[in-house]
């Protein structure tokens, strides 16, 4: 029953919220500078995969 209300609860955030808690997780007892340390990190990965995305993407429509 646990298992349940924890899958309920995780249907409900976004794919965006589920990446961003499997990635770095804030923790309730984490103080300011380390929560946005990891808010800072998983930003800047996401803005680097969108860039390698994009760059990829780029490149194959260039050779196309």
């Amino acid at each position: 029953m646990n298992n349940e209300s924890f899958n309920q609860e995780d249907e409900r955030k976004s794919l965006f919220q589920r990446l961003r808690g499997s990635m770095f997780p804030v923790q309730p007892t984490d103080k300011v500078p380390v929560r946005l340390l990891k808010d800072s990190a998983f930003y800047l990965f996401a803005v680097m995969a969108l860039l390698v995305t994009l760059l990829l993407g780029g490149a194959i429509m260039f050779v196309l």
